[in-house]
């Protein structure tokens, strides 16, 4: 997805269990030059269906201030640095 500055943003979308009980989605995100990285969760009941997820992407990307509510920073790969839910 791209910016209305021209950059290249990434998402990786996660979701599963926590705790064998609570359904949880991880909306990871960062710029192309990974200097803008971020996490939002969402644990039931406010859990989305992947519609709703695209919008929080664009609202994400087009929105910086909604954007620095969830900026935390990342290491890569994701993967070794966060555990699936």
């Amino acid at each position: 997805m791209h910016g209305s500055d021209g950059r290249s943003w990434h998402f990786l979308v996660w979701h599963g269990q926590l705790d064998d009980c609570i359904y949880m989605q991880r909306v990871f995100f960062w710029d192309e030059d990974k200097r803008e990285t971020g996490v939002i969760e969402f644990r039931d009941p406010d859990t989305l269906h992947i519609s709703k997820i695209r919008d929080r992407q664009r609202k994400i990307v087009q929105d910086s201030t909604y954007r620095a509510r969830w900026l935390q920073p990342l290491e890569f790969p994701i993967e070794r640095h966060w555990p699936a839910p």
